[in-house]
């Protein structure tokens, strides 16, 4: 890792978050290009197949996104048709999400390109160490989550 002319202790947690993230940004994009998909996208997919029949709304809540972001990313699915939107039955302005054989077929690569990514940062780690990370990180997630539930799930007022 780049440090410049910090040691590795100086660096801030949240920027060792945040080159983690963008490092696996990078990864799952080159790697989802064939598909016409973008690591933005995944997480509405990979919501989907847990749970069909959505509404959008869900997925604002659920990801603590803004309704914008969550709006571009499924008219994008939509457009490449990997899920389809209908209008919801008792509500004309909400619409309900699904995924489409295509959408359904993108899932396994998604998790496999999910699983490379694993086996690329763990490279070097002791099956020990693998799980000890995984178990922190999963506490520092839930705490992370425990703090946007509690703003009320809309991080971006400060922007």
């Amino acid at each position: 890792m780049h440090t410049g002319s910090c040691t590795a202790e100086e660096i801030p947690f949240g920027a060792v978050i945040s080159i983690t993230n963008r490092g696996r940004d990078m990864f799952v994009n080159d790697r989802l290009k064939p598909l016409g998909l973008t690591c933005g996208q995944v997480p509405v997919l990979m919501l989907l197949a847990k749970e069909q029949n959505i509404m959008q709304e869900t997925l604002v809540r659920h990801y603590h996104l803004d309704k914008g972001t969550i709006a571009r990313a499924v008219k994008k699915l939509e457009d490449a048709g990997f899920i389809r939107r209908i209008p919801d039955p008792r509500n004309k302005r909400a619409v309900r999400l699904f995924l489409t054989k295509k959408g359904e077929a993108a899932i396994p690569v998604i998790l496999a390109i999910n699983r490379a990514w694993e086996t690329w940062i763990y490279r070097g780690l002791p099956p020990a160490d693998k799980q000890a990370v995984r178990t922190l990180m999963q506490t520092i997630a839930k705490n992370s989550f425990s703090y946007m539930e509690r703003a009320g799930g809309d991080l971006h007022d400060n922007d």
